[in-house]
């Protein structure tokens, strides 16, 4: 960020003034405006097969993510069904999480500056949540207890009174330290960089030859912690394109073992493409280093989700805006600047978009968000950050929320699928969260037909087929005991044969489109094991293990009558892959005792022994109290008699009538 901050008094100055005289304010004319249709894909057709597993970095820095999601902001899916923003993300081709890590961001009683909290302790938990969907992590150690960029780089409360060879020493410790603890905690570190935006500016120290000396402890303890992390140092504002040779080759000249030049390019303050690409292209050439975007963004509307202002708008007046204020013009932007980098050869390694999460709760005042702000750190300052960083004044939110690859309400954005086009790219299959499904007994109804799960025939043998068909009740035949089984999945057992002996199977437990699936004894194999995924209107996809939850089941064709094949095919959303569950209950009729379909003397001698042998069976309790007694048995004779009137009715699921004959 390029004095995010400290531009921000004057950005909601601006807009304030916008607002008291839409007539007076004038929009600045954005220069070189694309719209349109948007092609997204990138190729880096020269990529380093060593880095990243053969694969660009699609990355994005979501360092807030933690307070912002305390503070009570929640994200969704496409579908707009709650979901967790790592999986969204993966879902979307992101494969590097940018984190930032502050030494101490608390003042002396423990309350936070903000910022999103971003202590060590942070970092690990937005590391293990990115492991957990595959995606690695880059570690931006800042050596500062809050923001370090071009403008501001203050060294740690602890560091302040260490001379330099004592602040190396420092920042060996520090680095090993943080690296230790990010990775204990479940984070799978790929890179680490080693100061924020260090234009000639770096811990309080602004001579570049003693800003190299402290760099190189800090590289020395990643190549001790593990040699095969890449080292990365960043720097902002490649326009000023002299400044940027003259910081690499001072690195070369200091002998410093790093593997990556990255840079900040936000678009609007930063220059064109084409000098980004010749910058980066000619270090990375001159130097042999991979040289990356370590932050970008652009904003997508003018409108502002937290009432705190927003740091660039239309009305910026220091602005140079080169694609409209859209969903397609940020995504447009988003791949010229992947576009870029590709551009500069075998060294570009990738592009990480700035805080594209970084919301305020929805829809609510300005006061209760700066409650939330200060109670949680989720904006970017509270007031405690005062007396560490005199440009605080009160608490702050996010003044990038108009820049986010989400919606103010947590719904992902269009231009959030530009980094599922970056290639090459290896498809990963990003395993559902499945459902919990109560273990018992089933039918399962398909949405796009109302027809039932069936054994066909009614026979219950190894190989016997499965398919769709009428149903009016239920019989062994169309139920299912569901099980649970490990990790999520679940055995769906026929009740044919016992209800134990055959499960609904893949054959041979292909993962291939249109596999049938019949019944088949218990083999032990991921072929008979199923997830529920529940959708928005309570229905389920039922997802195959065998295919990694890429596919589930569903009827042949989505045809819609009786006897259609029950198949598995890659999921596409079509309704006949969606499945209801209707759980079997027992069937009785009221007062129906030995369940001939009539209510008589019999019954009535049948209630007798219950109440004699202390048993309550559901069809005894005639007068719905709950119980059986003399009661019970008082009203059922003044029925038979003619007496009195009771009240008969059905409960339960009841027999099937329909045979399934294929």
């Amino acid at each position: 960020m390029k004095g995010v901050f400290m531009k921000l008094k004057r950005t909601i100055a601006f807009a304030a003034a916008a607002v008291l005289s839409l007539s007076a304010a004038q929009s600045v004319k954005p220069a070189e405006t694309t719209s349109a249709a948007v092609d997204t894909k990138v190729y880096f057709t020269d990529f380093d097969a060593s880095v990243n597993g053969g694969e660009p970095i699609r990355g994005v820095d979501i360092s807030s993510i933690i307070a912002i999601e305390n503070a009570g902001v929640v994200f969704y899916d496409e579908n707009g069904s709650e979901q967790d923003i790592f999986r969204t993300l993966a879902e979307h081709g992101v494969n590097y999480i940018r984190v930032r890590v502050w030494n101490d961001p608390y003042d002396s009683d423990g309350n936070s500056y903000g910022g999103g909290n971003s202590d060590v302790y942070t970092a690990g938990l937005i590391g293990a949540r990115a492991a957990e969907y595959g995606m690695k992590l880059l570690v931006d150690i800042q050596y500062s207890d809050f923001w370090a960029d071009p403008e501001k780089q203050t060294p740690p409360k602890y560091w302040a009174e260490h001379d330099h060879d004592t602040l190396k020493t420092e920042m060996y410790k520090w680095t090993s330290w943080v690296l230790e603890s990010v990775t204990e905690a479940g984070g799978d570190i790929g890179m680490v960089q080693v100061g924020n935006e260090t234009n000639c500016f770096f811990c309080g120290e602004s001579n570049m030859y003693q800003i190299c000396d402290l760099f190189a402890s800090g590289d020395q303890a990643v190549r001790d912690f593990d040699s095969d992390i890449l080292i990365a140092h960043h720097f902002a504002n490649p326009s000023n394109s002299a400044n940027y040779l003259w910081y690499a080759k001072v690195m070369n000249e200091c002998g410093l073992d790093y593997d990556v030049f990255a840079t900040s390019y936000y678009p609007y303050w930063h220059g064109t493409l084409d000098n980004l690409t010749s910058v980066l292209k000619t270090i990375g050439d001159t130097y042999n280093k991979y040289v990356m975007v370590a932050e970008t963004a652009y904003p997508y509307t003018n409108d502002d989700g937290d009432s705190f202002g927003n740091v660039v708008s239309s009305y910026s007046t220091d602005c140079e805006f080169r694609y409209d204020i859209s969903v397609e013009g940020q995504a447009q932007c988003l791949t010229d600047v992947f576009q870029a980098v590709a551009d500069t050869g075998s060294h570009g390694i990738g592009v990480f978009y700035w805080e594209p999460a970084w919301l305020g709760v929805y829809n609510i005042s300005w006061s209760e968000q700066k409650a939330l702000w200060e109670q949680y750190g989720s904006g970017w300052a509270t007031a405690y950050a005062a007396g560490y960083d005199s440009s605080v004044s009160e608490a702050g939110g996010s003044s990038y929320d108009n820049q986010a690859l989400f919606d103010f309400s947590g719904k992902p954005l269009e231009s959030l699928d530009v980094f599922n086009n970056i290639y090459p790219k290896t498809e990963k299959v990003i395993p559902k969260v499945g459902s919990v499904i109560e273990e018992g007994e089933y039918r399962i109804k398909n949405v796009n037909s109302g027809l039932y799960l069936t054994v066909a025939n009614g026979v219950g043998s190894a190989g016997s087929n499965v398919v769709q068909y009428t149903a009016d009740g239920a019989a062994e035949y169309n139920t299912w005991y569901i099980e649970s089984a490990d990790d999520g999945y679940y055995r769906i057992y026929s009740l044919l044969g016992g209800g134990r002996t055959y499960l609904l199977d893949l054959d041979y437990g292909k993962a291939d489109d249109r596999t049938n699936i019949g019944l088949y004894t218990d083999t032990g194999t991921d072929a008979q094991l199923f997830k529920f995924i529940e959708q928005s209107d309570g229905s389920y996809i039922i997802v195959t293990k065998s295919s990694g939850d890429k596919s589930t089941v569903e009827i042949y064709n989505a045809l819609t009558s009786d006897g259609a094949n029950a198949q598995q095919f890659t999921i596409n959303g079509h309704s006949c892959q969606s499945w209801i569950l209707e759980p079997v209950e027992e069937y009785y009729i009221t007062g129906d005792l030995n369940s001939d379909g009539n209510v008589n003397i019999f019954d009535y001698v049948l209630m007798r022994k219950c109440i004699l042998n202390g048993t309550s069976p559901a069809s005894a309790d005639v007068n719905g109290d709950g119980e059986v007694n003399v009661a019970d048995l008082l009203t059922m004779r003044r029925f038979i008699l003619g007496a009195a009137d009771m009240d008969i009715t059905e409960h339960g699921t009841p027999r099937n009538t329909v045979f399934p004959q294929i």
